[in-house]
């Protein structure tokens, strides 16, 4: 079955520059087993961006086996059936590829960038390193010292690390609060055996293979034929390891001490899911709120008070949830007037509303920033990839940049009072923060 789509029509000159913009000429083939291919043939690149997308992240484990797709998603490359671990590296190597993996919470990706006469060369490599891997017993207790170092990097960097606690604290039971690195206790647990079950039962049975760049649909759609071996046994159609359900709001205050020498803040709760109505009027709001140079909480905390060097908003939307957070990092000292400029930002929107000048604003950097994302190669590769597996289909980027033009004021001043009551509101603190004023 193929589908094919392209967004070429000429619209009203009334419209603005962006959404005049020409995106989205893909195709898609679905095979008989499921697997799904998408591609964006751009002619004048001489490169190709390839990904196989599959449907497994930290949210498909539970807290004995967190950290496993993370692991799994490095075993990969440590060798298949026919290759070791520096066979793997020779052949990409050898074809001048950019090739890498990636763990997030609802996906894995195993990708390659390379010149587009290599075709063949990298998705035999990148099927065979999916679908056949070896798990050698030798190369897991490798691999899980190497992921222990990077979990001993990961609490090193507390900008990073604060994000792990609020999701623990605002998603407390459900799967999205589980870390993607998982911890050293559960890591250890694991067995070989373990692994190979994971793999089996979740690994193959949500996959996508993505690509853009100078490459044709059907060339593609014949060279995945010519290489998936036995995939057609074990590819599910579109199964999914997600345990699907929507969390509670919560209110909870949490500090976590460190020796860090800055305070690391995440004030925020529960945002809208992937598909929700109000996905890009959010995305608006926490732009004007703290996501960009001009917004409200980077010109006035950072730029008027000196208060942060990193201060920022944003959302982020899953299958079946999202979460809305602003960030800083201060002195100790500082932590409880930051925190208070943060929730009086808040207040004053409710109780004033937005500008139409800091909604125009916010459209337009929004709009700039997806345009921009999406000239590069890779990004295009990604944004089919994830879209078709995340949600079965691929939203037209034109139709995208319409909804956020079509956002009013009223919407805005809405969503500010559906997401951001202090009774849905968490705030951890990570750092000594007794040295700072009590609120």
């Amino acid at each position: 079955m193929i589908f094919s789509n392209s967004f070429s029509n000429e619209v009203d000159c009334k419209i603005s520059f962006l959404s005049n913009l020409k995106f989205d000429k893909y195709e898609i083939t679905e095979l008989d087993c499921g697997l799904r291919i998408v591609s964006e043939y751009i002619p004048y690149f001489r490169s190709i961006s390839l990904g196989i997308w599959i449907g497994m992240g930290s949210r498909c484990e539970n807290s004995s086996t967190s950290g496993i797709t993370h692991l799994i998603e490095h075993l990969l490359f440590k060798g298949t059936k026919k290759r070791s671990y520096r066979d793997i590296a020779i052949a990409f190597d050898s074809v001048g590829a950019e090739f890498n993996a990636f763990t997030d919470k609802e996906n894995t990706c195993v990708y390659a960038d390379f010149i587009d006469t290599h075709l063949q060369q990298c998705l035999e490599l990148l099927v065979d390193i999916v679908l056949n891997p070896s798990f050698l017993p030798e190369n897991i207790k490798t691999e899980k010292k190497i992921i222990f170092e990077e979990i001993k990097m990961s609490k090193d960097n507390p900008s990073d690390n604060v994000f792990n606690y609020f999701y623990k604290v605002i998603l407390n039971g459900h799967p999205l609060s589980l870390p993607v690195l998982g911890n050293r206790k559960s890591l250890g647990s694991i067995s070989n055996s373990t692994i190979w079950d994971f793999y089996k039962k979740i690994m193959l049975s949500n996959i996508v293979i993505s690509a853009a760049g100078n490459i044709k649909h059907k060339d593609l759609v014949n060279a995945v034929k010519e290489n998936i071996y036995d995939a057609e046994s074990k590819n599910k159609k579109h199964c999914n390891c997600y345990d699907i359900r929507e969390p509670e709001p919560r209110s909870i205050k949490k500090i976590y001490k460190s020796k860090t020498k800055a305070a690391h803040i995440c004030y925020g709760g529960l945002g809208c899911r992937r598909n929700s109505i109000d996905k890009y009027p959010l995305s608006i709001f926490t732009n004007i709120l703290g996501g960009s140079m001009s917004s409200r909480l980077f010109q006035k905390v950072r730029e008027e008070k000196g208060l942060s060097y990193s201060i920022f908003a944003n959302d982020v939307e899953y299958i079946d949830t999202g979460v809305v957070v602003a960030y800083a990092a201060t002195s100790l000292n500082n932590v409880y007037r930051v925190i208070e400029f943060i929730e009086n930002e808040i207040k004053d929107i409710k109780k004033n509303g937005i500008k139409d000048i800091e909604l125009s604003r916010a459209k337009e950097n929004i709009k700039g920033s997806i345009v921009l994302n999406i000239e590069n190669i890779s990004s295009r590769m990604s944004r089919l990839g994830k879209g078709l597996l995340l949600d079965n289909e691929i939203e037209p980027i034109n139709q995208i940049l319409t909804k956020i033009d079509n956002v009013g004021l009223d919407e805005l001043n809405k969503i500010v009072w559906k997401y951001f009551e202090p009774e849905k509101m968490s705030l951890v603190t990570l750092g000594d923060v007794s040295k700072g004023r009590a609120k």
